[in-house]
């Protein structure tokens, strides 16, 4: 069955070096690769060694030292990481199933990361310091330039969404979106009372959880 997911895979992965080089394992959603189970629409299953980068918002695999990008994630219903469940959504995206209370919430799952600069001496960083090409990591279809000691900040940008009646996702990140679609609740209020901040995905979804009420 292993072999069955090996085809799916992109023969181009990651370089794990610079990976670890520019601490890029900050973006993923789990601390190692876990076990979990690919499950195909035609009715398959393959163990596999998972993980999600959330900069570059990609299922990834890992087969021993190498590290490869799922490829026609069309082909597949869902996949579980021990418990947690992941949909395919378009490009390499894959939007995380969480319940909560009668309703249903699709986590993006997603890491923004800034340049601090490139190091100057006696321990500091200057974001004006020249720049010498070290490698790229590619973020969707832009690609950055990295170097050797370039210090990086990160930061959770996720987005959330849901279904309407159509089926079609509709983004509810900010509490606008959320009071729009959720028009009967008073969720600004609610965050208030209860001192929730909506960019903390535990605090989202206790939001989430009121306003499916």
């Amino acid at each position: 069955m292993k072999n069955n997911l090996i085809l799916l895979l992109l023969s181009v992965c990651f370089s794990s070096s610079i990976l670890q080089a520019q601490e890029l394992s900050q973006s993923y959603l789990y601390d190692e690769f876990k076990d979990g189970l690919v499950l195909f629409k035609d009715g398959r299953r393959s163990s596999a060694m998972l993980n999600y980068n959330t900069t570059v918002e990609e299922m990834l695999y890992k087969n021993g030292e190498q590290i490869w990008a799922i490829a026609n994630p069309l082909e597949i219903a869902a996949i579980d990481i021990q418990g947690d469940m992941f949909v395919y959504v378009n490009k390499h995206i894959f939007y995380q199933v969480v319940k909560v209370g009668v309703g249903e919430v699709y986590v993006e799952w997603k890491t923004t990361y800034m340049s601090q600069g490139k190091g100057a001496g006696y321990g500091g960083y200057s974001a004006t310091a020249a720049i010498t090409n070290y490698s790229t990591f590619q973020e969707g279809a832009a690609v950055t330039k990295l170097t050797p000691n370039e210090k990086f900040s990160y930061k959770p940008d996720n987005r959330y969404w849901i279904k309407n009646a159509k089926g079609k996702y509709v983004n509810v990140t900010t509490i606008k979106m959320l009071q729009k679609n959720f028009p009967a609740k008073n969720v600004k209020a609610f965050c208030e009372e209860n001192n929730l901040v909506h960019t903390k995905h535990a605090d989202m979804l206790k939001i989430l959880e009121y306003c499916f009420r």
